[in-house]
């Protein structure tokens, strides 16, 4: 907001006021709002669909209605009362616009005739009195701009106005939901819970007593939403009880419970439904507690007000509080447990906000602008519902759009006759899943909260079309819980399929589970997560033309496990949109690299691809620029959705005669299993200037019982065409019996090996020569393969993840690993060829950008090497009789032996900073450059393609 013109043109106003004061004093309130305040409030940043005038509220007991209630996205920010020119607000004005203000719990309130403007916090003792801010005279406004600004649009929205008020301690902090909401609905889920056990000791089990618990909380919270948008029954609120006698408040509660059936005649609140809720005695003073904590925190630092709660954001609370576990001590007191772990487990996370909409807005948003569609009869499923957070936001572009129509306005019940659209909703257009029975209640609470409008019934229906089951499995003999796709939600019924599946590998699943997977879907392929499942299932669900919008992870591009969906998507020509985050984390505290996918049940003859870069702003959707796509591409066994040159120069890669496995034994790598355990002793430094690399010199030197004792690296330890270091000796206890291999512990070391410590000490001793020590006082146990033979060879080691080149070679086959490297052994065809050669081509630019183009992205953009992303990179065919490529194969061969001797020299200074470091250091770049230019000559690379590779890898 530019201040100077906003100065300018209050002044303009201002001076229109003070030539026509007499005129205004004589005309009527409705002239003062529209030629004054109006205007005033425009120069602020309100427009005339920021505000409703004559808004219903309440003052004390009375009904009433304020002048004005501005609005941010939908909700009261503040109320404005205005009297007309030479009226002393006073008078009037100031104590029922703080009534109105406090009857809806809204924090600031708002008077003025022009002449005088005042910002009240309402909450504050004597807010009449202890003006928040006052403007005295119209040319107030410009000599204390800054004040006046609190009061523009951009101050609601930022939130401005009120960290002013709570920084001066006149109102106390505002939470809609987050931490603090959470913890006392937590606190007044084991008051209830702790109640019923000490007043029926034994009766209910756990789940029961959650049961119960849940529908108390969740009837209150109904209450509570319905006193702060105005809709609870005439001078019924639950903060009354908080004044009544012990013994009276629950019975008052049950009166409360029952008004709310007979108004609203929903299932939340019949009496005697699924549990005991309504036949059990709760506490009084338990009672009272617990509202109070629905109105301001228990520590009495916020003000809960529900109208400011949308019904999708709450959910993000249900969605944590269903994260809990109640559990039972033995003295029968509810214990609050973490269940978060449990969730994960189960492959949940909550959605932010921002890619739900997303997510709706592109399928029944754009459903919703075919004219041809019947609006009224679309029907959208969310086939892991959760807390309903997909579902409600559908049920908003919904009621936006039906709401717009001159056809839906002329069926008014009567004059509150929106009622008719939002129950028409429930019961016809939204429909959910869940696995979990506490998330279908949830969902079915806040799908009431939308719908719920004064006074009117709520649909029934509604608890048809939320459903507990499993959405993958409709064999009860595989599941109890399975849901049958019949009725209302046959299958091939719907418009819309939208959500986030569960991410769960199949390896944590029951057996039965997975052989029915397996035989019922055509998706599965190896150790493949069900979110996969969910895709093929979804896409199934659909009518012709539907759409589905789901996020998921991105692994499937190009994974194996992901072979049969990527089939699946092509053959129906699935494909309409993906959003590809990359390496971005969309969900907190989970390492799970997503994207967001779009199908369409029709023959699409084009798809369109957008991926967000490291640190890129993922969360600004509003307009994306999208790469429109062929088809086609979907037809490689592997996704790529890199351009048209970049895939030309892939294909030029993938040409070449020569891959992995025709010039490898093997790729091996450290066992992962937990079968195959070894102990790793700890070289510590104690020497400055000692290195720590194990070396081939001191493994001669010593001479080691049974082929025991050797180095191990980690990943970390490979770096490029540098000596591989380690500061890890394995022990490799294991013996050939009659049994098999088997492992000796360490406890038996001593007796089946009895030199085996004695040599560990004579290690140690040649060790500290060295200024090197040996601790074996910690055994570390690690996974690694049994089979000696495979890690004393030549090989070329690849780390699992890396975030750019870095690939060593063992060349006298002397170190061990685990997992997290692949060591390449050649053939011995290949043998006849310098291991250096592969290592050049390796640790190059050009193989660098077919992996950043070809493989799975992880955090930080490092990407995955395992032998799957490996075997299809190319090698040129050597050529014994081609003489231009044996000079090519010599001169690269030996500017990389040029390069590990460059490395070694530097790795020996240390870290000198010194000009010598610095001649070998920029020696190691020019080699590099030589090597990547041979290696373009090597795949006949152009300089235009030269130029993609590059540009690719910036």
């Amino acid at each position: 907001m530019d201040k100077e013109q906003l100065k300018k043109d209050i002044q303009s106003l201002i001076n229109d006021f003070r030539a026509n004061y007499n005129q205004y004093k004589k005309e009527l309130e409705a002239n003062t709002e529209t030629k004054l305040v109006e205007p005033l409030f425009a120069l602020l940043g309100w427009t005339k669909n920021d505000f409703v005038k004559r808004e219903t509220t309440r003052r004390g007991i009375k009904k009433g209605f304020a002048d004005y209630a501005f609005k941010i996205d939908g909700r009261i920010a503040f109320f404005l009362e205005v009297k007309k020119v030479g009226i002393p607000l006073e008078k009037e004005a100031d104590k029922q616009v703080i009534s109105y203000a406090l009857s809806k719990r809204i924090p600031f309130a708002v008077s003025t005739n022009f002449e005088e403007l005042k910002i009240f916090c309402v909450e504050q003792e004597n807010a009449t009195t202890q003006i928040f801010r006052v403007f005295k005279k119209p040319e107030d406004y410009i000599s204390n701009l800054q004040n006046l600004m609190l009061l523009s649009k951009e101050s609601f929205e930022k939130n401005l106005i009120l960290k002013e008020a709570e920084n001066e301690g006149r109102l106390k902090k505002r939470m809609s939901i987050d931490k603090i909401l959470l913890d006392d609905l937590m606190h007044i889920r084991k008051l209830i819970a702790d109640d019923i056990e000490k007043t029926y000791p034994k009766k209910y089990e756990v789940n029961d007593k959650e049961e119960i618990v849940q529908r108390v909380i969740d009837r209150l919270i109904f209450i509570r939403r319905c006193e702060d948008v105005g809709m609870n029954p005439e001078n019924m609120y639950l903060e009354e009880i908080k004044h009544l006698p012990d013994n009276k408040a629950y019975p008052k509660l049950k009166e409360i419970f029952e008004e709310y059936n007979r108004r609203y005649n929903s299932g939340l609140f019949t009496v005697g439904k699924d549990n005991d809720c309504d036949t059990i005695k709760i506490d009084g003073l338990i009672i009272k507690k617990l509202i109070g904590y629905l109105y301001e925190s228990k520590d009495g630092q916020y003000i809960y007000n529900f109208d400011w709660i949308d019904a999708d954001v709450l959910g993000q609370v249900y969605e944590q509080y269903l994260g809990k576990i109640l559990e039972q001590t033995k003295s029968g007191k509810a214990r609050l447990k973490d269940g978060q772990a449990h969730r994960k487990e189960q492959g949940i996370y909550y959605t932010p906000a921002y890619i739900v909409d997303y997510i709706v807005k592109n399928t029944l948003g754009e459903l919703l602008k075919d004219k041809k569609i019947n609006v009224e009869d679309i029907k959208i499923l969310d086939p892991a519902c959760g807390s309903g957070s997909f579902l409600i936001k559908a049920f908003d572009y919904l009621y936006e759009n039906l709401l717009s129509k001159d056809n839906i306005k002329q069926h008014k019940i009567d004059s509150q006759g929106m009622y008719s659209i939002k129950t028409e909703i429930l019961k016809r257009n939204i429909y959910g899943v869940d696995l979990d029975n506490k998330a279908v209640e949830i969902t079915k609470l806040n799908l009431l909260l939308k719908a719920a409008e004064k006074d009117r019934k709520l649909p029934e229906e509604v608890d048809l079309h939320i459903k507990h089951g499993n959405s993958l499995i409709d064999d009860e003999n595989i599941d109890k819980n399975a849901f049958k796709w019949a009725g209302d939600f046959q299958e091939g019924s719907f418009d819309v399929i939208i959500g986030n599946p569960p991410y769960i590998r199949i390896q944590t699943l029951d057996k039965k589970e997975v052989e029915y997977y397996n035989r019922k879907y055509e998706s599965p392929e190896k150790n493949y997560d069900i979110y996969m499942l969910f895709i093929e299932k979804g896409f199934n669900l659909l009518k012709n033309d539907g759409v589905l919008g789901l996020i998921l992870p991105h692994k499937f591009f190009q994974g194996e496990n992901g072979q049969n969906i990527r089939k699946f998507i092509k053959k129906n020509n699935a494909l309409h949109k993906i959003v590809d985050f990359g390496t971005n984390q969309i969900f907190e505290n989970a390492a799970t690299y997503t994207c967001l996918l779009f199908l369409q049940k029709k023959k699409n003859k084009e798809f369109y691809y957008k991926k967000f870069g490291l640190g890129e702003d993922y969360k600004n959707l509003t307009k994306l620029a999208f790469d429109k796509k062929d088809p086609e591409l979907l037809k490689e066994d592997k996704w790529n959705f890199s351009g048209d040159e970049v895939q030309k120069v892939l294909m030029k890669i993938k040409s070449q005669k020569s891959n992995f496995e025709s010039i490898t034994k093997k790729i091996f790598k450290g066992s992962s299993t937990g079968n195959d355990k070894i102990f790793l002793l700890d070289l510590i430094k104690t020497g400055k200037s000692t290195s720590r690399v194990f070396s081939t010199q001191l493994n001669q030197e010593i001479e080691l019982e049974n082929n025991l004792l050797h180095p191990f690296v980690h990943g970390e330890d490979i770096r490029r065409y540098a000596p591989i270091k380690s500061n890890k000796i394995l022990l490799f206890p294991y013996t050939s019996g009659n049994n098999g291999i088997e492992l000796v512990s360490i406890e038996d070391l001593r007796t089946k090996y009895p030199n085996t410590f004695e040599y560990l000490s004579n290690l140690k001793k040649e060790l500290l020569k060295r200024k090197v020590e040996l601790n074996n006082n910690n055994f570390y146990k690690y996974s690694a393969a049994r089979s000696l033979s495979e890690y004393t060879q030549p090989k070329i080691m690849i780390p699992d993840m890396l975030v750019s080149n870095r690939v060593g070679y063992d060349e006298q086959g002397l170190f061990y690993h685990g997992p997290a490297i692949h060591s390449v052994v050649f053939n011995d065809e290949i043998k006849k060829w310098n291991a250096h050669f592969y290592l050049g081509v390796l640790n190059s630019k050009l193989f660098w950008f077919f992996i950043s183009n070809t493989s799975t992205a992880l955090r930080g953009d490092a990407y995955r090497l395992t032998p799957e992303f490996l075997n299809p990179f190319c090698f040129p065919k050597l050529d014994l009789n081609n003489k231009t490529i044996i000079d090519g194969y010599n001169k690269l061969n030996n500017l990389v032996i040029q390069m590990l001797s460059l490395n070694k020299k530097l790795n020996e200074l240390g870290d000198k900073n010194t000009s010598e470091t610095a001649k070998l250091k920029e020696e190691i770049k020019k080699t590099d450059d030589e090597i990547n230019e041979e290696v373009y000559k090597f795949y006949s690379i152009t300089d235009k393609e030269k130029e993609i590779i590059e540009e690719s890898l910036k």
